[in-house]
């Protein structure tokens, strides 16, 4: 077992054979002196909510509870260090072994502990600091699940611009046919950010197989973990490629059609913008698929080839031998 605490009287060291105690009966990797876990807490304000916005991002971002994932005191097995590391060199490494053990899926339990007021003046700055806190927490998660943070921030602009849109259709029912500068701002944005939140995803998608490939084993896929309806649509993402360029390109092509009889070209920007940003959007989702499924063989082959050569032993030697007298005999 390794332990280590902040030196600045803050944390109990006479609580370590607790946190010794949970390892062993808990066989726990990593075990947490918690200070966000109903003991007595005498941590200022501002760091109070500083450590709720680090536990809310870790947890979301590893589908994994942790309350306290910049605590300074904990107990770790020897054995989970090649895990754990490696762990920059400052404040931040203790958020970022936290954000490790649990995209590890190491057993990482917290106990509660009380915190008292530090001794001294403290060297910790809120906005620097808070700042290098965030940077290697989504530095370190991307390394695990790319997936999971692309696709909360693709999910986040994707349903702000399907707001926009229908919004637009409505509008647009009700015979509206010109827009004015902050509307014409708002289609902007609408079509910008669909294309964005579109392309942000399929980019978690893909990046999730390449850090597959790194690990050697296929890793959480999508914003949901494995989620059996996210992969149903990710599946067929080139289906719904092929879609959205076919309707796409129809909506662009409507007015062409029509307007010979009559339509009044300047009520066509609905059209045109929805068949552009349709048609974009099929083209992101169909060179997607490809990419995720090309990455997708390749993350999975070793496996497959060692499960061949484990099922297949005799076969693979038979054909082998075969090989080699045939190439002989020639």
């Amino acid at each position: 077992m390794l332990a280590f605490l902040d030196a600045d009287g803050t944390y109990p060291p006479e609580h370590f054979p607790r946190l010794c105690k949970a390892a062993i009966e808990q066989n726990a990797d990593v075990v947490v002196g918690s200070r966000r876990s109903g003991a007595k807490s005498e941590m200022p304000a501002v760091r109070r909510l500083g450590n709720l916005i680090w536990s809310t991002i870790v947890s979301l971002l590893a589908s994994r509870t942790c309350a306290d994932p910049a605590s300074g005191m904990r107990v770790f097995r020897r054995s989970a260090i090649r895990k754990l590391y490696p762990l920059p060199d400052g404040l931040n490494f203790t958020p970022v072994m936290s954000t490790r053990a649990l995209h590890e899926h190491l057993n990482l339990v917290e106990i509660p502990i009380p915190y008292s007021e530090r001794l001294g003046r403290s060297k910790l700055s809120v906005v620097r600091d808070g700042t290098r806190f965030l940077k290697t927490i989504l530095w370190t998660a991307l390394e695990y699940s790319p997936a999971k943070l692309f696709g909360l921030v693709g999910v986040g602009f994707a349903g702000i611009a399907a707001a926009i849109g229908m919004g637009l259709v409505i509008a647009r029912s009700q015979g509206v046919t010109t827009l004015d500068p902050l509307a014409t701002f708002t289609l902007f944005a609408a079509l910008v950010l669909a294309v964005c939140g579109v392309s942000i995803y399929s980019l978690g998608v893909t990046f999730n197989f390449l850090v597959s490939l790194f690990h050697g084993h296929p890793m959480s896929r999508g914003l949901f973990g494995d989620s059996k309806l996210e992969q149903f649509f990710e599946a067929r993402f080139g289906w719904m490629g092929l879609a959205g360029i076919v309707v796409g390109a129809g909506l662009g092509a409507t007015p062409l059609l029509v307007g010979g009889a009559g339509w009044d070209m300047a009520r066509s920007w609905l059209w045109f913008l929805g068949g552009a940003a349709f048609t974009i959007v099929g083209f992101q989702l169909l060179t997607c698929w490809i990419l995720a499924r090309t990455l997708e063989k390749l993350a999975v082959r070793q496996t497959d080839l060692e499960k061949d050569l484990a099922s297949k032993p005799l076969k693979v030697a038979k054909e082998t031998h075969d090989h080699v007298v045939v190439g002989a005999s020639a």
